[in-house]
């Protein structure tokens, strides 16, 4: 069935996934995906009953936590599967054709669930539209409110195009464009505050647009291995662990970059840099960029490409929010009865819009791949 060229989930599949799902015949994710969705409402519906004061160990001390990384996280992902589509739409189109609506599709999910985490954060999400009825161009909040609205926007465009078999050029290109811009509106939001030497820096932005590549990517490659595994298609793989390989090698010196950059400076507050060396090293970038970038080099499979892209997701999710949470490790003032060091650990709250995140994307994406969703997009060539 379609509306406005638009394929929905088939009626029949729909029902007999319902069917599958009340007999237990769905498979453990879908559960431990439904579950998660639960219980992630749960606690997102608790923040908002009961206050931020009272569910998350945020402080004036360390004013963003594990939402605000989540939120991140999730909108780089995003950024991610639409440099993926763009990259693997102009050169290897031929074997990347099958995975386009699933790929512009999660791209999609993916910033409404960081949009979902950032709204548990914000507290009076009705007033988001404020940002339109009062403007402030001096802000860099402000242009990311514009951009990722622009880019959301953008997503369905190209995903209504990929589903009616259309593929125009132009909203390739302005789909690739409006992101660039999002994430580099998103890093200088961290970039510009001067007074955060662990966020301070030119190179966010571009730090952020390649995490966002590297990460988006390999939840790319997951939805490709599964699928090569399924069809019995290898081909399809091989783009994706060349894309990945560049993402790691690109992050990994922009990360040393950052490091070296950070060690060498003098200001007040650089030595954050010093105090999480060793982590930034053994995790950031032995576990989270050297270690996939082996098994890609030493096993071109379906299982290697499995394996170093869950490498990526997970240790990128720490990287984003080691980003978020040790910028605050320093305060900015040292005042009477103030910590030099301070702590964060996530509240059981927090936690379960991490989970409540994770959840959507997962259930949405099974239940439109059990019901056909996917299988009848196309793309034909054309301007």
């Amino acid at each position: 069935m379609k509306v406005f060229g638009v394929y929905l989930p088939q009626k029949e599949l729909l029902c007999e996934f319902s069917a599958d799902f009340i007999k237990g015949k769905t498979g453990i994710w879908s559960y431990i995906a439904a579950l998660g969705v639960i219980l992630g409402a749960i606690g997102i519906l608790s923040i908002f009953l009961l206050g931020h004061g009272e569910t998350t160990n945020t402080s004036s001390y360390v004013p963003w936590g594990l939402q605000i990384s989540t939120y991140v996280y999730f909108a780089l992902v995003s950024g991610g599967c639409i440099f993926t589509n763009f990259i693997g739409t102009r050169f290897f189109y031929d074997h990347y054709k099958p995975l386009a609506s699933r790929i512009i599709f999660m791209g999609l999910i993916t910033a409404i669930a960081g949009f979902a985490s950032l709204a548990s954060e914000l507290g009076h999400v009705e007033r988001m539209y404020m940002f339109i009825i009062s403007p402030n161009p001096t802000s860099p909040m402000f242009w990311m409110s514009v951009w990722y609205t622009a880019d959301i926007a953008i997503l369905i465009v190209e995903y209504i195009c990929i589903q009616s078999n259309i593929h125009s050029k132009r909203v390739l290109y302005a789909s690739f464009i409006i992101p660039v811009i999002t994430y580099c509106s998103l890093g200088s939001l961290f970039g510009a505050v001067g007074t955060i030497p662990y966020f301070y820096s030119s190179l966010l932005p571009v730090y952020f647009i390649f995490t966002g590549f590297l990460t988006g990517n390999a939840l790319c490659a997951l939805i490709a291995a599964m699928y090569a595994r399924k069809r019995g298609n290898n081909e399809i793989i091989a783009s994706f662990i060349s894309m990945q390989k560049i993402g790691l090698a690109i992050v990994l010196i922009l990360t040393l970059s950052r490091i070296i950059i950070g060690l060498t400076g003098n200001a007040n507050g650089y030595e954050v840099f010093k105090e999480t060396l060793p982590q930034n090293i053994l995790f950031g970038v032995i576990a989270a960029l050297v270690i996939p970038y082996i098994i890609l080099a030493k096993n071109i499979t379906k299982n290697s490409l499995l394996i170093s892209s869950l490498i990526v997701l997970f240790t990128q999710f720490m990287a984003r929010l080691d980003l978020v949470v040790e910028g605050f490790r320093m305060p900015n003032f040292q005042v009477y009865d103030m910590p030099a060091r301070t702590s964060y650990t996530p509240s059981i709250y927090e936690l379960l819009v991490v989970v409540f995140s994770v959840s959507i994307v997962a259930i949405i994406y099974i239940v439109c791949e059990k019901t056909g969703l996917f299988e009848t997009a196309g793309i034909k060539g054309g301007e």
